[in-house]
């Protein structure tokens, strides 16, 4: 991790819509729509990643950051609060169109990372201008 992104485009749309939502919530909501994001991409970097030439140890201290900032958005909201369903099923297509149906793996990864980073820098968008 940590390489140029790829300038490829995956076949699904980025669910932007869900952000600008998200950005007119209460605290507490926003919380818990960042947790959701966060945990979406945990649970999507969590596959086998055996094809990717990414560096082991980034990888790995990625998803350290990345389980820690979720814990703490975690810890902040109430566990019974509705997941967002769209988001839900935009994460499962990502997955789908990309490792599902894409030959190379490896640019399969490549798209899944690019992906990751327009959240990341939504969801920083989102935690740095409202909570």
């Amino acid at each position: 991790m940590g390489e140029k992104i790829v300038d490829d485009s995956v076949g699904v749309h980025f669910p932007e819509e869900l952000y600008k939502l998200a950005r007119k919530s209460q605290p507490q909501r926003l919380t818990w729509f960042i947790s959701q994001v966060l945990d979406e991409v945990s649970q999507l970097l969590e596959e086998d990643l055996v094809t990717v030439a990414w560096d082991e140890k980034k990888m790995k201290d990625f998803m350290s950051t990345l389980n820690t900032q979720l814990e703490g958005t975690e810890s902040c909201v109430v566990s019974k609060m509705k997941k967002s369903k769209r988001l839900n099923l935009y994460f499962k297509k990502l997955r789908n169109e990309t490792l599902g149906k894409m030959e190379d793996e490896a640019q399969a990864w490549e798209l899944i990372r690019k992906e990751v980073h327009k959240h990341l820098k939504w969801v920083d968008l989102l935690a740095s201008t409202r909570l």
